[in-house]
């Protein structure tokens, strides 16, 4: 279909809005800060671990170190992201919803949106419009994101990030533009179909207290893994036969956990973005084909949620916009 200039017209002011409003300012700049600290903790830690290494080593005689194997620290840059991704997972998906209900709540709260819908321009192309801008929003920002992780963690590890490493994390960065587009359009259709504009707003900040908060805490609690840092089955030296031998044992309750955790499409994202950048340490050194293929119904389902928000915000968005108060 052939984009008309209103469209940009539309998605130029959508943007030019956003970067003007103080609370998408305030979460940007919340969810940058948290960012950085997250990557130089994590960086500064395994800096740490590689002098606590280095100590132990220098203190070892010839004779010690041919009996007592060290292990080196494992470098894997990636791994530094994990406190990014858990911030976008929750600050990300707070930004999208309140972008996505200002987005309709300025037109149908100003009583606009019948002036615009006089002019040539329909419904679908100023909700088209909307969603354009936003997915400026978002690339913007998650791009400016990855480009600082990329800086933080090479010029504190002083290792670069390898062809295969900046490939999944582009793949990272476009899950979680699919994520936050989700939430832009889950928020933008609630404030569409609703007439209440206030409700509209407590149910979406429900229900993501639900599926992004509430949920993932009570499968991440409920499962036994979690309960001893580092992971109980590691810390019983497992093997990945032995893992599957003792939760096989308690089957229904690890299916019912997990059905409680897949509910929720936060932790289908998580799951794809640890497993792609190698965050959940099974991952670690394997090539992209066989996390695609390990991970490729997670994929999906992020897929089917995004479907699903550009479904209800697209649908028959010139009656609802022509009908508000």
């Amino acid at each position: 279909m052939k984009i008309s200039p209103p469209i940009f017209t539309v998605a130029k002011k959508e943007f030019t809005d956003a970067i003007r409003n103080s609370l998408f300012g305030t979460l940007a700049f919340a969810l940058l800060f948290l960012v950085a600290v997250s990557v130089l903790v994590a960086s500064f830690a395994f800096k740490a671990q590689v002098a606590q290494y280095n100590s132990a080593l220098a203190q070892l005689s010839p004779a010690e170190l041919q009996s007592i194997a060290l292990t080196p620290p494992a470098y894997y840059p990636l791994q530094m992201l994990r406190g990014t991704v858990e911030y976008l997972e929750i600050i990300g998906a707070v930004m999208a919803l309140a972008l996505g209900y200002l987005a309709i709540a300025k037109e149908k709260g100003n009583n606009t949106s019948r002036l615009l819908l006089i002019r040539p321009l329909s419904g679908r192309a100023l909700v088209g419009g909307k969603l354009l801008g936003a997915t400026g929003i978002f690339a913007a920002l998650i791009f400016g994101i990855g480009l600082f992780a990329v800086l933080a963690v090479t010029g504190i590890g002083h290792v670069p990030f390898t062809a295969a490493e900046l490939i999944k994390l582009a793949l990272g960065l476009a899950y979680t533009f699919l994520y936050l587009l989700f939430f832009f359009c889950f928020a933008a259709a609630l404030a569409l179909a609703l007439p209440s504009l206030p409700r509209a707003l407590m149910l979406a900040f429900a229900l993501w207290l639900v599926f992004v908060l509430i949920i993932p805490q009570v499968g991440d609690t409920m499962d036994p893994d979690n309960q001893v840092p580092g992971g109980f089955f590691a810390s019983m030296h497992m093997t990945q036969d032995g893992q599957a031998a003792v939760i096989n044992q308690f089957k229904k309750y690890e299916n019912f956990r997990n059905a409680l955790e897949v509910s929720s499409v936060e932790k289908h994202y998580e799951r794809l973005v640890f497993a792609t950048l190698g965050i959940k340490a099974i991952y670690n050194d394997k090539p992209l084909g066989f996390i695609m293929r390990d991970k490729w119904g997670d994929l999906l389902v992020l897929l089917a949620f995004f479907g699903a928000g550009l479904a209800l915000v697209f649908r028959r968005p010139s009656r609802i916009l022509a009908a508000s108060p």
